[in-house]
C-alpha cells in the first residue's frame, strides 16, 4: 500500500489523471484500499483446523503426552495457524475468486455512489477502483461515459486493468493503463469547449 501512497507516485498518479480529463470529457477518480472484505472467518477455519488436527495427532499418536502438551498444543497450534491465516496472501488464496470478486464490486459500487460520482453533469464520471488484498481493479463508468465508448474498447480496457497486478510492478502498469484509457476517451469523447473538473481526483470514503 506505501508504494501507492508515496507523494512521488501520487504526483504520477494525479498527472495521468489530468492527462486523462484534459483531453476528453470523463471525470476520473482513482481509489485504493487495503481490501474489499475483511474475511474475518478465514484466520479462524485456518486456527480450527490445525488445532483439531493437533488434538487428534495426540489422541491417536502410539506416543505418550504429558497432559500439559495436551492441553497447550492445540491452543498453539490455533494461534499460529490463526496467524499464518490473517496474511493477506493466504486469505487471498482461502476464498473462493467469485467471492472476492463479489466483494470488490460491491465496495466499488459503494465509493462510486457514496462519492458522488454519479452527479457530473453529462453522467461522466469514472472510477478505478483498485483493491490491493484481492489484486483486482474494477472499472465503474457512468452512463454517459459507458455509452460514448464501444463495448470492444471497454473490453481492451478492462483487460488492460485486469492484468495489472500480474506484473512485477502493477503500479507503474496502472500508470500505463491510464494513459491507454485517457486515449480511448480523447478519441471517442474528446473535451469540449467550457468543460470543468466536477470531481476530487482523490476521494476520502468512510465505508
Amino acid at each position: 500500500m506505501k508504494q501507492y501512497l508515496a507523494p512521488a507516485y501520487q504526483s504520477r498518479l494525479w498527472d495521468a489523471i489530468k492527462n486523462l480529463e484534459n483531453g476528453s470529457q470523463a471525470e476520473a477518480v482513482v481509489v485504493f484500499r487495503a481490501r474489499s472484505g475483511d474475511y474475518a472467518s478465514v484466520p479462524l477455519l485456518w486456527g480450527l483446523a490445525a488445532a483439531w488436527l493437533a488434538f487428534t495427532l495426540i489422541m491417536y499418536a502410539p506416543v505418550y503426552f504429558e497432559n500439559w502438551l495436551v492441553y497447550y498444543a492445540p491452543l498453539a497450534m490455533f494461534a499460529l495457524a490463526y496467524g499464518v491465516g490473517s496474511l493477506p496472501a493466504v486469505k487471498r488464496c482461502s476464498v473462493r475468486r467469485s467471492t472476492r470478486d463479489k466483494r470488490v464490486e460491491i465496495m466499488a459500487r459503494a465509493i462510486f455512489q457514496k462519492g458522488g460520482i454519479q452527479h457530473t453533469r453529462d453522467k461522466t464520471g469514472f472510477l478505478v477502483y483498485c483493491s490491493l488484498l484481492e489484486r483486482r481493479v474494477f472499472l465503474l463508468p457512468d452512463r454517459g461515459l459507458e455509452l460514448a465508448i464501444p463495448l470492444a474498447i471497454w473490453q481492451e480496457l478492462q483487460s488492460e486493468f485486469d492484468r495489472i497486478f500480474a506484473e512485477r510492478q502493477p503500479e507503474q502498469c496502472l500508470l500505463q493503463a491510464l494513459e491507454k484509457t485517457a486515449a480511448a476517451f480523447a478519441r471517442y469523447l474528446p473535451v469540449r469547449a467550457g468543460d470543468i473538473n466536477e470531481l476530487p481526483d482523490r476521494l476520502d470514503i468512510d465505508l
